[in-house]
């Protein structure tokens, strides 16, 4: 019976967290276009009605209402345009975590196992950490990090198993204060087609980065299992 390990290497653990911080210092550079959307509309508006081509038929009050029109719907846009910027970014850290979750596992598994290729799922990663051993649920950072995984798949796929999951530890991600008792997600029909589909905050994106940077550090150096114990592990899928 031939022992495997995961091999925590402490500097290529720093460099996960390097590349997780990656992720928050792409979000601060990207996001100061989108500072201050009510006045870029309001300027919009003004801008429309100033320069509104009139004569002596002209009512003002008519091309006030649609130069108004035309900057509520600037600010929608923009106001979109921004939570998903966000929302892409949440899912932006997700994917660049499980990369590195699966890169790590097969790296750590080829030094006693002969595997093809690099296909190897997040149910089958997390699996083999808890052949050796380590298990997400007893982690500190993995309640936060399941929470960032649910919103992710709402992200993508909308209402859903995922966003019923969600819903009952993040209910204040599909509340409204103005709208009490009305499910944000439900009421848009879509995610990303509505800045107010799911009510994240900024602080609620840099919480997950917090998480997964931590995810890193609270792993052990060493954790070890045996090859017969993977291969029976994953015969049994079959």
């Amino acid at each position: 019976m031939k022992d495997t390990q995961l091999y925590f290497w402490k500097p290529l653990m720093d460099r996960y967290k390097k590349e997780l911080s990656m992720v928050a210092e792409y979000y601060n550079r990207t996001i100061p276009p989108f500072g201050d959307i009510e006045k870029e509309a309001t300027e919009y508006a003004d801008s429309i009605y100033n320069n509104f081509p009139a004569d002596e038929n002209t009512d003002p009050a008519t091309v006030a209402d649609f130069a108004n029109d035309e900057g509520i719907q600037l600010y929608e846009l923009l106001d979109t345009m921004k939570k998903n910027h966000l929302l892409m970014s949440v899912s932006l850290l997700c994917q660049i975590w499980e990369q590195q979750l699966i890169k790590f596992t097969l790296t750590e598994l080829r030094h006693f196992l002969h595997i093809q290729n690099n296909s190897l799922s997040f149910g089958d990663a997390k699996k083999i950490f808890e052949l050796h051993g380590v298990t997400f649920e007893e982690i500190a950072s993995w309640n936060k990090i399941r929470e960032m995984r649910l919103l992710v798949n709402t992200i993508k796929h909308g209402d859903g198993e995922s966003a019923r999951k969600l819903r009952k530890i993040r209910p204040d991600y599909f509340e409204l204060d103005i709208i009490k008792g009305t499910d944000t997600l439900e009421l848009a029909g879509a995610v990303l087609l509505d800045s107010y589909s799911l009510m994240v905050e900024e602080q609620d994106f840099r919480s997950y980065v917090e998480a997964t940077e931590t995810f890193w550090d609270e792993m052990p150096e060493r954790a070890y299992s045996n090859v017969d114990a993977i291969i029976s592990a994953f015969s049994k899928k079959k």
